[in-house]
């Protein structure tokens, strides 16, 4: 028979907690003693790891130095045959694979372990042992030590359990069944057969009390016998007095419901509404029932909130509110002008009668009149006439402006240009200057060499020169490297700049290119850059101008994030989301005041007027980013918290027509 938790009986509810009591630590002393056992088993494996790897680093270094394949091949296999090694592999660090053995047959779906373990020779590392072993037998050891473990935990719950049982059943369960039998008389009204105590313990003191109870309780029913007969009396008044109440409410209920002018009973305390008739309820677009128990607020009826609360006051302060005209709007948003009247009244609880009259008709035809007051033909000729001609001069003024924007752009773009040139050229000085003194230091260690050739050639002496010969190679190869890349990414930006071609193009790779060429800018002041790209992320797009927003974009970092600081960093990220790629921006500087976040994109607005500040690196960047690439840009930042822009582009572009190519 199921039963619920609030009907659980004792003995069940004792046999429960016996069990959880006994079990609960069994189990937890299980786990413990069973973590215990894995971890022994887990330093077991490593032991025999270093053991074994030991004992074949030691037996094969001979054998190794001498290069007899035999010799080790001989205690390799030898060593392989232990049914928990999976492989041995003896490497010469010269020449790779020296000896090896496998056994597949050890392998099992248990896991593996690896240990490599170096091969010396006075000293030195000559090679080294690889030795793979399976946890197969070590885990048939471990569920040995885990059958015996349980079985012991059995037994011993098994035990206490029975005996706490026992003990429990004397002490509480016979005695909870002698006491139900006698509550269960005492709730059938069986007060005649008094009720024993069996001991004097807490059970005995409980049927003690069930026997005051028992003699209490005869007392208590002649007493209510006797009261009864009152009460009899009182109620038959009671219901002459809620009959007369039930006809007064249905017709004031009556009276309320079928007037023609919207009413409402409101709760004065929190303003709910208590009930609505029929005609406050058409008047505002809704039901009835949608607007019992709910407030003015949550129904959203009041145009202005501040007006209940004025309305509500006036009511507190007067007792009494006449033709209070509020702009009130119904369910589906519309705006009336009501003029209301409210009244204090007291039925089971404070309450405020209120009435509504809709004057909407009469202030619209008002506010038809004032309008045509206002309208004269003449002043309306007069402002045409103005307008026309303001017009005219915005539309001058705008188009100067425009040519005065693409100019200025013009000269953004080449001043840009112009210092990624600058600073690619500086950074090409390093790496050639270290080229060509290696180059000069190799010409005049072959003339040596040449001497020495001549004078006679010793061993020392070659050895010596093909190291330093070596040596200035790597160095030769690095410089040569490190300018090779630098032209490479400059000459791709350059060329992505300059043409505005589509391409398809990986996203990290152009990133990358022009944060190296961006790089001498930064690398002069404390300020770093980092990169988070994904490699899988492709784009088919316009890179030369995605190139000129990321520059741009680090040019206005560098110019205005770090102000006052003496360190910072720029972080570059992207993530491809259902066809569109989402890159930001993101600093740790300075942050824009809330009042210039809308205006940042605008032309020429800037902070550092006058400062290396003219205003259009950002439009710039916004143009581009809505026009060419075919995306959207945001941009969040707090003061002293940093400033992140973020882009939102297709990866497929849209095709670009003739007007948005930049200039």
């Amino acid at each position: 028979m199921t039963t619920s938790l609030s009907g659980l009986t004792v003995r069940r509810a004792m046999i429960i907690a016996v069990l959880v009591g006994v079990m609960l630590p069994a189990m937890l002393v299980g786990a413990y003693q069973a973590r215990v056992l894995f971890d022994s088993l887990q330093a077991n494996i490593k032991s025999f790891l270093a053991r074994e790897g030991s004992i074949v680093a030691l037996g094969v270094r001979e054998s190794l130095w001498a290069l007899d394949v035999e010799s080790a091949r001989t205690l390799v296999e030898a060593v392989a045959d232990d049914p928990a090694i999976v492989s041995i592999e003896v490497r010469d660090l010269q020449h790779g694979r020296f000896v090896s053995a496998e056994r597949d047959e050890h392998r099992s779906s248990a896991g593996e372990h690896v240990i490599e373990v170096p091969v010396t020779y006075r000293s030195e590392q000559i090679g080294t042992v690889h030795l793979r072993v399976t946890e197969a037998r070590f885990m048939q050891q471990l569920r040995g030590q885990l059958t015996t473990l349980g079985i012991l935990l059995l037994v011993q719950m098994a035990g206490s359990v029975l005996l706490i049982l026992v003990v429990l059943h004397q002490r509480i369960s016979f005695p909870l069944e002698r006491l139900v039998i006698d509550a269960q008389r005492l709730a059938t009204g069986d007060l005649d057969e008094s009720i024993q105590s069996l001991r004097d313990d807490e059970i005995g003191r409980v049927q003690t009390q069930l026997e005051s109870t028992r003699k209490a309780l005869r007392g208590l029913i002649v007493s209510l016998e006797q009261k009864n007969v009152a009460l009899e009396q009182d109620l038959r008044v009671r219901e002459r007095v809620q009959m007369a109440l039930r006809n007064s409410e249905q017709k004031f209920s009556s009276l309320f419901q079928d007037a023609p002018i919207p009413l409402a009973l409101l709760r004065r305390s929190d303003g709910v509404y208590l009930d609505v008739n029929a005609a406050m309820a058409i008047e505002l677009g809704f039901r009835p029932d949608e607007m019992i128990n709910r407030t003015a607020e949550q129904l959203n009826l009041y145009a202005d909130p501040t007006e209940r609360q004025r309305m509500f006051d006036l009511l507190e302060a007067q007792g009494i509110v006449d033709e209070h005209e509020i702009r009130m709007q119904t369910r589906e948003g519309q705006v009336l002008d009501i003029q209301l009247h409210m009244r204090l009244v007291q039925t089971s609880e404070a309450c405020i009668l209120v009435a509504l009259v809709n004057i909407s008709p009469l202030r619209a035809a008002q506010r038809k009149v004032e309008e045509l007051n206002l309208s004269l033909e003449r002043r309306v000729i007069e402002r045409t006439r103005a307008l026309a001609d303001t017009n005219h001069e915005l539309e001058s003024a705008l188009d100067r402006l425009q040519r005065t924007h693409n100019e200025l752009v013009q000269s953004e773009k080449l001043a840009a240009l112009g210092s990624l040139v600058a600073g690619v050229s500086h950074e090409l000085n390093t790496p050639i200057g270290n080229s060509l003194m290696v180059s000069s230091t190799l010409r005049d260690l072959g003339r040596e060499f040449r001497v020495q050739m001549e004078a006679g050639l010793k061993r020392s002496a070659l050895e010596r020169f093909v190291s330093e010969t070596e040596a200035a190679a790597d160095i030769l190869t690095r410089n040569l490297g490190v300018a090779g890349e630098l032209i490479a990414s400059f000459k791709q930006v350059a060329v992505d700049q300059t043409s505005s071609q589509r391409r398809r193009f990986s996203l990290r790779e152009v990133v990358r290119e022009i944060v190296l060429t961006a790089q001498p800018a930064f690398r002069k002041t404390p300020y770093v850059i980092e990169e988070n790209i994904p490699g899988e992320i492709w784009m088919d797009s316009f890179p030369g101008p995605f190139g000129q927003v990321v520059t741009n974009l680090l040019n206005n970092t560098l110019l205005h994030a770090f102000e006052g600081r003496d360190s910072g960093k720029v972080v570059l990220e992207a993530r491809e989301e259902a066809g569109r790629v989402v890159f930001s921006c993101t600093d740790d500087g300075i942050g824009i005041e809330a009042a210039n976040l809308g205006k940042i994109f605008d032309p020429f607005f800037t902070t550092k007027l006058g400062k290396k500040g003219t205003g259009l690196g950002l439009n710039i960047v916004h143009n581009i980013v809505t026009g060419v690439l075919g995306g959207e840009i945001q941009v969040h930042s707090e003061l002293g918290a940093g400033t992140c822009f973020t882009l939102v582009l297709p990866v497929l572009a849209p095709v670009k027509r003739e007007a948005d190519r930049p200039e």
